[in-house]
């Protein structure tokens, strides 16, 4: 594979900006109350707050995305990086939704991405189960991880701790969370009745917690080092299916609405 592409600016179909999807404009009026004041979101779960802390989600922006159905998110070295299920090519993007380089990966349909300590690129295949590792040509290493055989309720979501051990989502039927060591080996599986379904997981490193999300309840859960819930918000966005961490910023995809939405965090 030629490995990472550099994007021209501005020839990421250019046009589509120009196009006027009456559902999505209506929406983001909506979300945004016409630009006056910014939405805050607090959590409807609070299972913590005994810690003293508490934290906000301020919608701040939203930005369309030239990709098609992006499925997840992923931070590398302050840089923000997508996938796309329709096109098994990973994408590294603007903080305002603009492709900056794209990398084709072999699968068939790639729904989750994470970058482990290295800055190594992992992808899960939900069409066969597997996460693979994957270099900077796009090329696998390495044996796969085969974890599930559901093709239809696979892998959606990726991500790892501190410690290096990986966490996995599946889909449903059942929603289950995946914890494995450094070498791939699962030191834990448990079954989630939080959720109707998961679509995407990232850590973060500010407070230390796993974050689950799903799109079908189009809610972000904060969870605790048993993997229970301890916090939760609900979103004002369709089919989210991709959240990273960068600071005291979120970042959240819709792959129904193809828009990047950043949240200001506020933590108390």
């Amino acid at each position: 594979m030629a490995g990472w592409r550099s994007i021209p600016r501005g020839s990421t179909l250019a046009a589509r900006r120009l196009v006027t999807d009456l559902r999505r404009v209506c929406a983001a009026l909506l979300i945004t109350g016409c630009g006056t004041t910014a939405v805050e979101i607090e959590a409807f779960i609070d299972n913590s707050k005994a810690d003293g802390h508490s934290i906000k989600l301020h919608l701040d922006d939203d930005h369309k995305l030239d990709i098609d159905e992006p499925s997840d998110l992923a931070i590398r070295d302050g840089k923000l990086y997508t996938v796309s299920d329709q096109h098994s090519r990973v994408y590294r993007i603007s903080n305002d939704g603009d492709i900056k380089d794209e990398l084709d990966i072999q699968g068939d349909d790639i729904e989750a991405i994470a970058f482990d300590a290295n800055g190594n690129l992992v992808v899960a295949d939900e069409s066969t189960g597997t996460i693979w590792r994957v270099d900077d040509d796009g090329e696998r290493h390495g044996d796969p991880i085969e974890l599930v055989d559901d093709h239809n309720s696979g892998i959606e979501g990726l991500a790892f701790d501190v410690d290096g051990h990986l966490f996995a989502a599946k889909e449903k039927d059942p929603a289950r969370l995946y914890e494995l060591d450094s070498d791939g080996g699962e030191l834990d599986r448990e079954q989630i009745d939080f959720a109707n379904d998961l679509s995407a997981l990232t850590f973060d490193p500010e407070d230390g917690h796993l974050y689950a999300l799903s799109d079908e309840d189009r809610t972000l859960f904060r969870l605790d080092n048993k993997l229970h819930v301890d916090k939760a918000w609900k979103l004002p966005i369709d089919h989210p299916e991709g959240i990273a961490f960068d600071g005291d910023t979120l970042y959240v995809v819709s792959d129904s609405e193809e828009r990047l939405y950043v949240f200001d965090v506020e933590r108390d």
